[in-house]
């Protein structure tokens, strides 16, 4: 069932973005840390499937790229349509990867959600490196991360460390390698870990710390939901077809949801959550057909097939990748 999950956090983090937040709770955050701890998971099964035939580098790397980088090219265009941007701000949004840097370059952001795009674009980079790490050296690396979202309460510009860098948010990405390794031995010392900083997070709201720890409330509670729902899907997760399809939403709905907004509000006046989140999910299905589905028969295409003497064995093992497409595409 991650194809529905996947549409449902799209759809919390669209609804976050036009006012569906309160007191400082956002929905939005915590899907953002649950699409990572997702990614993570699936992206080791990814690379995994991809290097069933050799070195899954480089075909991992085209993959990825074919994967998000299409979608994303034509919906910027379409939000430099209604946002008229310099060459350089435009050159700038294209390479991507400097976006999740705009906090200090002050790089404006035509698609809102690019900076979190381009911290998953900098984790894809460390994927073959990850996956080859043994289960007891992510450990260490996670610790480190979880090191970094913990003292980052106490760091100028504390967002930008406890939610927006991968070096403060990696754990959360590590924890889905680790879910998908089955190391819940671990996973079952970070779930009292986690809670009791959400604990202490909380606590400084009561007494005046000067502590910035808002971002670290919502990434902790994002992380906590993260690790019950990936792991519950981990374990149910049945191959069919509606549940694929309703995956594919998610992408482009996580990429057009704020310029589809934007169009919708100046020319027809539209500033009603759900209705706002109808019409992108409208311009989603679009961008489905007319991009993403197109581009997805090319990067089947470039995917190796596993070569085999033996006729049904190799249709088997075919049968085998086409299953897991519904959750690692």
């Amino acid at each position: 069932m991650f194809g529905t999950y996947r549409f449902l956090l799209a759809a919390l983090v669209a609804l976050s973005h036009f006012g569906f937040t309160r007191n400082g709770f956002n929905p939005g955050q915590w899907s953002v840390i649950c699409f990572y701890m997702l990614s993570g998971l699936l992206m080791e099964r990814q690379f995994h499937k991809l290097s069933e035939s050799g070195n899954g580098t480089l075909p991992f790397y085209l993959d990825r790229f074919l994967r998000i980088y299409p979608l994303f090219f034509v919906v910027l265009i379409l939000a430099w349509i209604g946002n008229p941007l310099s060459w350089g701000i435009a050159t700038a949004n294209l390479t991507l990867l400097p976006l999740n840097y705009s906090y200090f370059t002050g790089i404006p952001t035509p698609i809102a959600v690019s900076w979190s795009l381009a911290c998953e674009a900098h984790f894809y980079l460390l994927v073959p490196l990850l996956v080859l790490c043994s289960t007891k050296v992510l450990r260490v690396i996670l610790c480190a991360s979880l090191c970094v979202f913990v003292i980052s309460s106490c760091l100028p510009n504390s967002d930008f460390w406890a939610y927006v860098c991968l070096p403060g948010i990696l754990f959360t990405f590590l924890t889905g390698i680790l879910i998908n390794r089955k190391d819940y031995a671990f996973i079952r010392i970070l779930w009292p870990v986690m809670s009791s900083l959400l604990v202490l997070f909380c606590l400084t709201k009561f007494f005046a710390t000067g502590l910035r720890t808002g971002i670290h409330i919502n990434v902790a509670i994002g992380y906590l939901a993260a690790v019950v729902t990936t792991s519950f899907l981990d374990k149910l997760s049945p191959n069919v077809k509606w549940d694929k399809s309703i995956g594919l939403v998610s992408y482009p709905l996580f990429l057009c949801h704020e310029p589809a907004a934007r169009f919708i509000e100046h020319h027809w006046g539209v500033y009603n959550p759900l209705k706002l989140l109808f019409f992108s999910i409208l311009v989603a299905v679009i961008l489905i057909l007319t991009i993403e589905v197109p581009f997805d028969r090319i990067r089947y295409g470039c995917r190796r097939q596993p070569a085999s003497s033996n006729v049904p064995m190799a249709k088997e093992r075919e049968k085998t990748v086409k299953n897991r497409d519904s959750l690692a595409d």
